[in-house]
């Protein structure tokens, strides 16, 4: 699931925003050493820790406790068996990844900061289900993206991370140049997977599942109706598998 993805803001000196993160960071670092935490970031269960902790069955730990119950009420609420087994029966199983997949056609900003942190932290909190974070670039639209924002954002993320415990795949080589980061395995990029994307996309299509449709942007914003007004079928879409082929 893409936990915390923001668009990329305007482009801004890379000095005036790492003064911007310094600054961040040193607030949270300040606040986080009076209160229990992650890796000195502290973070309070939100939904996406209690739906992975029901998911999967993995409780995770550092986060702060904001149930407002004493250690003697929080020990009358747990069951009286000591094997008592909390996984869920159709517990989802595997590494609890996270990421962090901006794109890289501009500078990261405050909201990104954020966004990494956080990402990097839930995963460090589900370690006991092999947590791991991913660093994932977006780069789907190569007419605004530049090498010097893919540098820009690797550097920004590493600086972020710095000084803690980096996610490291034990099965792969050690990682240098772009790759060398705290996320966990390469940088993964989606243009990677163009193929297979489009092998995914022939495959919708053979199986009658995806078409090529040919309304103009105005006539997509017509057809798909209103919150009072049902959406009407296009035209194009009883198309045959060969013709949509041909055309995709």
């Amino acid at each position: 699931t893409n936990l915390m993805s923001a668009t990329m803001g305007v482009p801004l000196p890379c000095v005036s925003t790492k003064l911007a993160l310094y600054s961040l960071c040193t607030f949270l670092i300040l606040f986080a050493t009076t209160i229990p935490s992650i890796h000195g970031f502290a973070y309070a269960p939100n939904f996406i820790t209690k739906i992975i902790e029901q998911s999967t069955g993995v409780t995770p730990v550092g986060l702060l406790d904001v149930s407002g119950k004493s250690d003697a009420d929080t020990d009358a609420d747990e069951p009286s068996s000591d094997n008592a087994d909390t996984t869920p029966a159709t517990a989802l199983t595997g590494p609890i990844t996270t990421r962090f997949p901006p794109e890289p056609n501009g500078y990261l900003h405050l909201g990104h900061a954020k966004a990494v942190s956080f990402n990097f932290a839930v995963a460090r909190a589900f370690a006991g289900g092999d947590g791991r974070c991913h660093m994932r670039l977006d780069d789907t639209n190569p007419s605004k993206e530049d090498d010097e924002y893919v540098q820009s954002i690797l550097e920004d993320v590493r600086w972020i991370q710095q000084g803690l415990e980096p996610f490291v795949d034990e099965n792969e080589a050690p990682k240098s140049g772009e790759d060398a980061g705290p996320w966990f395995g390469n940088v993964r990029k989606t243009s990677d997977y163009f193929q297979l994307i489009y092998d995914e996309a022939v495959y919708l299509i053979k199986s009658g599942e995806a078409f090529v449709d040919e309304l103009s942007a105005e006539e997509m914003r017509e057809y798909r109706g209103t919150l009072t007004e049902p959406g009407k079928e296009s035209p194009y879409r009883n198309r045959s598998v060969e013709e949509n082929l041909e055309l995709f």
